[in-house]
């Protein structure tokens, strides 16, 4: 590996693990190159790397700091992206950390049996991941899906992308409708799932649909308030 993607990968690395916080501000590109024995030339590749792929911003006159992650998602399209495609497209690494999964009665899933238009003595699968940036916790979600439409679901690939393994097994594309905004304070429990102080939740609730029209999913998605934006456009979708 080159040596401005060593020294790029290293501050990568003490981003994700925290010891790098959002909003800090880096070393001098001259402290950099005492700490690395390189050249100025090199350490501006390694800044200009990590500005790219949207790690830092730069300002010139004052140094380089430690952005924080938002991401725009955009729901007049059509068939609105999912977590992991999101993340994909700030070039960032997205993930999923399994928290529970249980297959309920529909009558123990409250709203989600309503929402869904279910008998009381349908299955459902029920998922609750936290969803990460990078290894950051950035959201915890809760997902409700009728057995009827999936018989039978691999759990290993709910650390990964449930949407891609839908696609890619299943040929399943949902397509999200009905969404629901809310503004709220966590939890103790939400607090420790992601690792956060007091900070206000964004709560995005939507069902989701497939080809024949049918009641695919539920879900309900707790934000960390300052990562996610939503966007919805008046001109339709595109």
């Amino acid at each position: 590996m080159a040596v401005y993607l060593q020294i790029a990968q290293d501050i990568i690395e003490m981003i994700q693990n925290g010891i790098l916080r959002p909003g800090d501000q880096l070393m001098t590109e001259s402290q950099l190159c005492e700490k690395y024995h390189v050249s100025r030339m090199t350490v501006n590749k390694a800044l200009s790397t990590l500005v790219a792929q949207n790690y830092i911003s730069r300002t010139p006159g004052k140094g380089s700091f430690v952005l924080d992650i938002n991401i725009l998602k955009d729901i007049s399209k059509k068939i609105p992206t999912s977590f992991t495609k999101d993340i994909l497209s700030i070039n960032k690494k997205p993930g999923a950390i399994l928290v529970d999964y249980r297959v309920l009665r529909a009558e123990d899933t409250g709203e989600a049996a309503r929402l869904l238009k279910l008998e009381d003595d349908e299955l459902v699968h029920f998922i609750h991941r936290i969803r990460t940036i990078d290894n950051i916790r950035t959201a915890l979600s809760y997902t409700y899906i009728p057995c009827k439409y999936l018989p039978a679901l691999d759990v290993t690939c709910l650390e990964h992308s449930l949407y891609q393994y839908l696609e890619e097994t299943y040929q399943i594309v949902p397509m999200a409708t009905d969404y629901t905004f809310n503004a709220l304070l966590p939890t103790k429990k939400q607090q420790e799932l992601l690792q956060m102080e007091n900070c206000a939740l964004l709560k995005a609730s939507h069902i989701s649909i497939i080809g024949t029209g049918s009641l695919f999913e539920y879900t309900e998605t707790y934000y960390a308030g300052n990562r996610y934006t939503y966007h919805f456009s008046t001109t339709g979708p595109r």
